[in-house]
């Protein structure tokens, strides 16, 4: 409508207040994990409760977010994720969209896991390697949220694509790394790739990697 306070550089679409529900269960396996609650995006000014305790508040509409809501959720009866989105508009110099407008996820991680976004990848001799054994550098951020120090290592593993576990093309273990209780750390490996597919936009392959924690002590 024209008369969206909007305007046409908003699409001249209505703002206002939306909400969200969604329910889920929990198993008995899922006790002592850690429970996240996980947003690519919502536009914007986003409060989430859980189990109608209010967990927190993410004003911006860009940027992805994510709440840590083990100490909300049970494991006996029905879970309820509530989330109200508020968009006054006019809010932005062009359509902006409104709500929840990317992937929601509910990641359950044992105390010891990879961080949040903590994974980074680089191949930083790639046009040199490329047609042979390329040197495919690899960091993960590891968090330790348990009470008492952990020895930690990670196996790096690089699949195919839709290649199944006896198809990897390149996997390192790394040495074992102390953590202190509550405490993240980085931890680095080089996985030397054989012969990888490259991508680009004539042939958009994409190679699968799987990080797994091993050895927690």
């Amino acid at each position: 409508s024209k008369d969206n306070p909007s305007g046409t550089g908003g699409g001249a679409l209505p703002g206002g207040i939306g909400w969200y529900r969604k329910s889920f269960d929990l198993t008995k396996e899922d006790l002592k994990k850690q429970i996240y609650i996980d947003f690519d995006g919502v536009y914007m000014n986003a409060t989430v409760w859980v189990n109608g305790h209010e967990v927190g508040t993410h004003p911006y509409g860009y940027t992805s977010f994510s709440f840590d809501i083990t100490d909300y959720v049970k494991y006996d009866g029905e879970n309820t994720i509530a989330v109200k989105v508020v968009n006054n508009t006019p809010s932005s110099r062009w359509y902006s969209g409104s709500g929840i407008y990317r992937d929601v996820d509910l990641t359950i991680t044992d105390d010891v896991h990879v961080d949040l976004n903590g994974t980074k990848v680089t191949t930083p001799n790639l046009e040199t390697e490329k047609g042979g054994t390329v040197n495919t550098n690899v960091t993960a951020t590891v968090a330790n949220d348990s009470d008492t120090a952990k020895s930690v290592t990670v196996r790096r593993t690089v699949f195919p694509k839709d290649g199944s576990a006896d198809q990897n093309i390149g996997t390192v273990t790394t040495d074992a790394q102390s953590i202190a209780a509550g405490e993240t750390a980085e931890i680095r490996a080089t996985v030397p790739v054989s012969n990888p597919e490259l991508w680009s936009v004539y042939s958009p392959y994409r190679s699968t990697g799987r990080w797994t924690g091993n050895g927690y002590l």
